[in-house]
């Protein structure tokens, strides 16, 4: 791979991520594996050598052939729009170094994401989420463990990845708050309930000498796909996707129907937009649409045959 091509990613990835943008490592792993496609398809695909991966081969025509690719490989719209958003975040990274190969780079960045429809996600009734959590058996320590879990997942509507990192000391019972570490590295307090706080009690006892909440046997912080096996764990005969950040999604829109202000649920979820909180207010317009048609009476009024007026039929056919 040219060296002005590879050196710059590796910078990329490694010094502006980490550094200047301070993004989780979720997010940088996210960002590695995308590259990752990418030169596995100029390599496989498009037979060009690693050492021949330059700004001047990849061209924009290049990137547009390889967004085709993934969505002939079944990828969605929105999933093509993501690939394309670290490449082009990527360019504008190089545009201060790579004076020489701006325009092309620039040709890269002019490559318009692909419009679709935001579909409205699904999300708990009350009931549901109420069910999954009955359904714990909380005479073992695994128990335990798990429904503390869901708890903090529906209680203060944490990510999955704020849950994983969520450390003994970021923990305050007697203020009933705890803080989450959030996207960019950003800490927030949220509050926790009262049933929640019990929770903690009793999990910590025994448990409070960890640096973080939830540790496996090598004292390391679980990882995003143990927490999605918790929540998917207790679900049998819910007809919907269950996923750590449904319950997330779940408690918003339950407070939003319940009339507590947005600007509040806007600190709870982390958002440094309002309008990405607002996107939650679809799903309860649509849910409450729903109820108003189930008690809406249906009006089967008839409507005149036009042939009982033969006068009026005879007029229309003269003109």
């Amino acid at each position: 791979m040219n060296k002005n091509f590879s050196y710059y990613l590796s910078k990329f990835l490694k010094e502006y991520l980490v550094v200047e943008r301070n993004v989780s490592k979720e997010t940088i792993r996210s960002y590695t594996k995308n590259f990752q496609m990418l030169i596995e398809y100029l390599v496989n695909t498009k037979n060009i050598k690693l050492k021949d991966i330059t700004f001047e081969k990849i061209t924009r025509d290049i990137i547009l052939d390889y967004l085709n690719y993934l969505e002939g490989k079944g990828n969605s719209i929105r999933t093509r729009n993501q690939r394309l958003a670290c490449i082009k975040s990527f360019y504008k990274y190089c545009l201060y170094y790579e004076i020489q190969n701006i325009d092309n780079i620039n040709k890269v960045l002019t490559i318009n994401y692909k419009k679709c429809a935001k579909p409205i996600q699904d999300y708990l009734t009350e009931e549901e989420a109420s069910l999954i959590l009955s359904r714990v058996d909380t005479s073992t320590k695994i128990g335990k463990r798990d429904l503390l879990i869901l708890s903090l997942l529906y209680d203060t509507a944490a990510r999955a990845s704020e849950i994983i990192n969520l450390k003994i000391e970021d923990i305050n019972l007697e203020a009933k708050s705890i803080i989450l570490t959030g996207k960019g590295n950003k800490r927030r307090i949220v509050p926790i309930m009262e049933p929640t706080r019990d929770l903690l009690i009793r999990y910590l006892k025994g448990n409070d000498n960890k640096e973080y909440l939830f540790e496996n046997k090598c004292k390391k912080p679980y990882n995003w796909c143990f927490i999605r096996d918790v929540a998917n764990k207790y679900t049998k005969g819910i007809n919907k996707k269950v996923t750590p950040h449904i319950f997330r999604r779940s408690r918003a829109i339950h407070l939003l129907d319940k009339g507590v202000n947005i600007i509040y649920i806007q600190e709870l979820l982390g958002h440094s937009d309002i309008i990405t909180t607002q996107e939650y207010t679809r799903a309860i317009t649509k849910t409450k649409f729903e109820a108003i048609e189930k008690v809406t009476p249906k009006l089967n009024a008839e409507l005149p045959d036009w042939n009982d007026d033969k006068e009026l039929l005879n007029q229309l056919l003269s003109l």
